[in-house]
């Protein structure tokens, strides 16, 4: 806890540099991610989003390179072009249903294949997000996983807003549980920075997207 109190007001320091919110801000571009689990919002059309680095402890190197498109402004789809490379093959995407009011609806889903063992993995579910008040988003959502065995897994986070290019999020996983804190910010124009950290470890992993 002490090394991120120290950790924390440096990250912010760089983030309000020079370039620090610049380009898109939260209200024009609703994050479709909270830490690791998905919100209710989606890629508008034609929308892609490119997540360039990586770092955590251990390092996963193909976990290094995503494309996530909107194929439309209700549905978008991902998967990792290099790691299908070396047989392990990612692919997701997520349904918008609905926004009604402060609350959307959307229904994420994926599918895992692992070449080298021969296992898979099919998941779904549903993610709703809530505007609670303006500086503060609830997403609570549920994820049914079929591996070959089935397991249920509820998830939900709490963002809020310090401003119009910075987040702090809570998110926390019942199955096993776990909670993760984080920022999550718009810098230098189009570009996603993001560090996370589990609770009450601290093991930092970083990551850095671009969205156009």
């Amino acid at each position: 806890m002490r090394t991120l109190a120290l950790l924390v007001p440096g990250l912010v320091a760089l983030l309000a540099g020079p370039g620090f919110g610049a380009g898109w801000t939260f209200a024009e571009a609703l994050p479709t991610w909270g830490l690791h689990r998905p919100t209710a919002y989606t890629l508008a059309r034609g929308e892609t989003q490119l997540q360039l680095l990586a770092f955590a402890a251990p390092t996963n190197p193909l976990a290094f390179f995503e494309v996530e498109y909107g194929l439309s402004d209700a549905f978008q789809f991902g998967f990792r072009p290099v790691a299908a490379f070396f047989g392990d093959l990612r692919g997701w995407g997520k349904v918008h249903v609905g926004t009604t009011g402060a609350v959307a609806l959307a229904i994420p889903f994926g599918v895992e294949v692992f070449v080298s063992s021969w296992a898979w993995a099919v998941h779904g579910g549903w993610v709703l997000s809530w505007r609670v008040l303006p500086f503060l988003t609830l997403h609570p959502g549920i994820d049914l996983r079929f591996s070959p065995g089935m397991s249920l897994q509820p998830y939900g986070s709490a963002d809020f807003d310090l401003g119009r290019y910075l987040k702090v999020i809570v998110e926390l996983d019942a199955e096993p549980p776990h909670v993760h804190v984080g920022l999550l910010a718009w810098v230098w124009g189009a570009v996603r920075f993001q560090v996370d950290t589990p609770l009450p470890t601290v093991s930092l992993r970083v990551s850095v997207a671009g969205r156009f």
